[in-house]
């Protein structure tokens, strides 16, 4: 059989040009969002849900809040997503924007669908969060800032309301993470009693706690066993008896060990107003 070298190569060719084609598709498959304002404004009400003066009350707070931590709390509404899910949408505005810091990306972004919360449908808000401000608002948190502060407020149709009580639980929410007295700043002042969702703070650290807890009730109840079968008290068995002590290399069963610690979060950025300062996000946050 005769095999037709220019036929074949028409053939290659082809299966590269669809091949590039997919490729191509794929690429240009990302949500299409606004361009980021110029210079850098933490309010974009592109959906006009906002009356003026909930508008300049959150643009004042928004950019005080940067002043004081140099952190992006952004709200950006949009008339619709265009079919897009709120998380990928959310996620691509998100680093084209940059918010936050390059270094730190201490940004945070309250993202809201127009269409959608008019007709009441599931995936209407999102909290997108930063990976330095994570510690501050963890998912369960940024969660509860939806279901307690926002939702309420547009199950009553006070889409402004909504907004604003959310934006504002954000606000504080980073102000205290940077150790911001926000009652004795006059411009962050009313973000004061949107704090009360800060119990994700106290679980969090509850969920640091309770494997060290566990560990030493563990280590007790094996040290009491043992003294049983040694002629020293149980809690110097424990560690090890008396040709070892607590910072002998073996103290944790012999050979190496890591040595671990609990890191910090991270400090202010410096984006500057010309523009955001380039930071991303992992995807952490909450929908509704």
């Amino acid at each position: 059989m005769i095999i037709d070298s220019g036929r074949s190569r028409k053939i290659v060719i082809c299966v590269l040009l669809t091949a590039l084609l997919l490729c191509v598709a794929g690429v240009t498959a990302a949500p299409k969002v606004p361009a980021p304002p110029q210079p850098a404004q933490s309010i974009n009400d592109l959906a006009g849900l906002l009356n003026e003066e909930t508008r300049q009350e959150l643009e004042t707070i928004g950019a005080e809040i940067w002043e004081q931590t140099k952190a992006d709390v952004v709200l950006v509404t949009v008339p619709s997503l265009d079919g897009v899910s709120i998380e990928e949408y959310a996620l691509t505005l998100f680093r084209n924007w940059g918010l936050g810091d390059k270094d730190k990306n201490n940004g945070v972004l309250l993202l809201v669908d127009k269409e959608r919360l008019l007709q009441g449908q599931p995936g209407k808000v999102r909290i997108e969060v930063g990976y330095g401000l994570e510690g501050a608002i963890p998912d369960g948190k940024a969660g509860r800032i939806l279901d307690e502060m926002v939702l309420p407020l547009w199950e009553q149709k006070d889409y402004n309301g909504g907004i604003r009580a959310g934006y504002m639980a954000l606000v504080a929410a980073v102000g205290n993470e940077y150790g911001i007295d926000l009652g004795a700043n006059t411009k962050l002042a009313p973000a004061v009693e949107y704090t009360s969702t800060n119990s994700g703070g106290f679980m969090s650290f509850i969920l640091a706690v309770l494997p060290i807890m566990i560990f030493f009730v563990v280590f007790l109840v094996t040290a009491s066993l043992r003294r049983r079968y040694r002629r020293y008290p149980w809690w110097w068995s424990a560690f090890g008896g008396p040709r070892r002590g607590p910072f002998d290399d073996d103290f944790f069963g012999g050979g190496g060990g890591t040595h671990g610690g609990f890191g910090g979060f991270g400090g202010g950025g410096f984006s500057g107003r010309g523009g955001f300062g380039g930071g991303s996000s992992g995807g952490g946050g909450a929908s509704r």
